[in-house]
């Protein structure tokens, strides 16, 4: 009877630790990462790996910072849903990611892509569809240099009134004190 005891109580001892593993493992896959966000333009994108594609996005300093895309990233454009493939080299993005500790990626949750910018050649060719004629614009003179002034010197006329008076200056032939005087 006693090794019946001693086995039911190492059973139960056994099972216990393996489900407060379980149980902080559960905890520990539930715990919410900090959302961060990055605004940049995008460098790249890998869509090779069919589960995350790689998303560099290039921050205000010039660092590129490597972002993964699973398939539950969100990515639009005001109401409108794209695709990683959508995704185009010098695109101003938003990305909000979570940051993994253990694994140190960043694995982005919603790509916030910004309209493109009309390009400079897009609105010549809108001006050249109208039946207007094209005015011509004078170049504008650069503006003048500001000129420079020099700082005043300083005068004694300036000096404030409460300083005190200039002592005279000591001449070569003034008197030695008494005690520095030998007799022999």
């Amino acid at each position: 009877m006693r090794h019946a005891v001693v086995r039911w109580t190492v059973a139960l001892a056994l099972s216990a630790g393996a489900l407060t593993q379980a149980v902080a493992a559960a905890e520990e896959a539930q715990r919410t990462l900090p959302t961060l966000l990055i605004k940049g333009e995008v460098v790249s994108v890998d869509a090779s790996d069919p589960q995350a594609a790689l998303l560099k996005v290039k921050d205000r300093y010039g660092f590129e910072t490597p972002i993964y895309l699973s398939t539950n990233t969100k990515i639009a454009q005001g109401d409108q849903t794209l695709t990683a493939a959508d995704l185009a080299a010098g695109r101003a993005v938003e990305v909000e990611y979570n940051f993994d500790i253990n694994t140190a990626k960043r694995h982005a949750v919603n790509v916030a892509v910004s309209a493109p910018a009309a390009t400079a050649a897009a609105i010549p060719a809108a001006a050249a569809t109208t039946s207007e004629a094209p005015v011509a614009v004078a170049p504008v003179a650069p503006a003048a240099p500001m000129p420079t002034v020099a700082p005043a010197a300083a005068t004694p006329e300036a000096a404030p009134a409460s300083s005190a008076p200039a002592q005279p200056a000591a001449s070569a032939t003034s008197e030695q004190p008494a005690s520095t005087t030998a007799t022999q």
